[in-house]
């Protein structure tokens, strides 16, 4: 087998020196993932077979008034600007059992899971059928590789985030280094027994492509030892505009956006801020769940504002009025809200067990550190309240990096990883 190596530039360099167009790919993933921006890098270059998932909408049912505004919403986040609707291929059993799992709310629900079961399944036909490589993200993969176990046809993993039984192995001792976190670690989707079956996914395939080092760490630690090409996402840069003026707030204001959970460092955050001088700093949470209550206790004395249900036009506008967003986060595949909060002129403090670290240099354009430590994240944060020009101007530097990684970059960077994993 292929040791693991390769990056995107690497794989840049392969496919500029390949004579013959590789084949067209089945790519399989249900909701909106990476706004579509995979399925759109292989169209783009003529290279997507068919899309597998559960629910695409034509771009005019967005624009449609008598379909209602929740719906219209659902089908605009369900529709990409040059992706064809007749290149998707719709699993609708699968979607009937996610819209169940909606309503029984759990994140191990168990129809999550068989809708998974059947997404895979359905990707597995349409690949075998168009005689295809498929390319499964990783919740789908497992199931589709063993069909087409011994087809001759190539199989690509797409690992969302890192490894199953690598994060459950984290969580565990995350649990016991803090155990008033533990109720929100046994949470995570990875712990629970449904997502077995996507431990072993880089087991059945001929390549990887993940978002980080990070990522691909968890792989290497797992035994993987197929190619793994690492392709960090892009950012929005119109969107996620940046800023011109520094905030002029006081306190000194630390954004967080996303679910608060231990999985993103929410208590050595908290533990961070409540051991600042009174008054010295808030924190303001952006959030579209409700608040673990649980996981806060013992931190009422920290200023927090919580700012929920904003759509992204929104958050990217008010974010800018945060000197510092925060994702101390113990593992992610990536972290979007990095490079966005970046491509907004906001510095970031994130830890060397996310995307950032593959190109945040610490105290230029970011704050990186490693996972797990309160001393940590104070000794960053006491930095910024005596440092908030260097602040604002690593803002700006923060902005200049964001703006290397667009979404056609990410494409343009995805294809090339496909090409060479085709060849491996």
């Amino acid at each position: 087998m292929a040791p693991i190596a390769s990056s995107a530039s690497v794989a840049a360099e392969v496919i500029s020196t390949l004579s013959l167009s590789p084949p067209s790919a089945v790519i399989a993933f249900a909701g909106a993932r990476d706004h579509y921006q995979s399925a759109l890098a292989l169209q783009e270059h003529g290279a997507l077979e068919a899309l597998v998932t559960d629910a695409y909408c034509p771009g005019s049912w967005s624009r449609f008034p008598l379909l209602g505004a929740s719906f219209r919403r659902f089908a605009a986040a369900r529709h990409a600007e040059g992706l064809p609707t007749d290149k998707v291929v719709t699993a609708w059993n699968s979607f009937i059992r996610s819209l169940g799992s909606r309503i029984d709310g759990r994140k191990d629900s168990p129809h999550l899971a068989a809708a998974d079961r059947w997404l895979s399944a359905k990707a597995a036909r349409v690949a075998l059928a168009r005689k295809a490589p498929l390319i499964a993200y990783s919740y789908y993969a497992e199931p589709a590789f063993r069909l087409l176990d011994g087809s001759g046809l190539p199989r690509i993993l797409f690992q969302v985030h890192p490894q199953a039984k690598f994060l459950r192995d984290l969580f565990v001792r995350e649990a016991a280094l803090v155990p008033e976190a533990a109720a929100s670690l046994r949470r995570e989707s990875e712990m629970s027994s449904a997502y077995g079956e996507v431990d072993g996914s880089f087991a059945e395939a001929d390549a990887v492509i993940c978002a980080s080092s990070f990522t691909k760490h968890s792989l290497e630690v797992a035994g993987a030892k197929v190619p793994v090409h690492v392709v960090g996402y892009g950012v929005d840069l119109d969107l996620f505009s940046a800023r011109t003026l520094a905030p002029s707030a006081r306190p000194l204001t630390v954004g967080f956006i996303g679910a608060l959970s231990q999985r993103k460092g929410a208590r050595y955050l908290l533990g961070a801020l409540a051991s600042l001088p009174k008054g010295s700093a808030k924190l303001i949470l952006y959030t579209r769940t409700t608040v673990d209550r649980d996981l806060i206790r013992g931190f009422e004395a920290v200023d927090v504002e919580i700012r929920g249900g904003l759509s992204d036009a929104e958050l990217a506008a008010d974010m800018k009025c945060c000197d510092l967003v925060a994702l101390p986060s113990i593992a992610e595949g990536f972290g979007l809200v990095i490079l966005e909060a970046m491509a907004c002129g906001v510095p970031v403090l994130c830890t060397t067990s996310t995307g950032g670290a593959d190109f945040i240099v610490h105290r230029e354009n970011g704050l990186l550190i490693e996972p797990g430590s309160t001393e940590a994240i104070q000794r960053e944060i006491e930095w910024a309240l005596t440092h908030r020009d260097e602040l604002f101007q690593m803002g700006q530097a923060a902005r200049r990096e964001a703006e290397k990684h667009t979404w056609a970059a990410y494409r343009r960077n995805f294809f090339a990883a496909y090409v060479a994993s085709t060849q491996a």
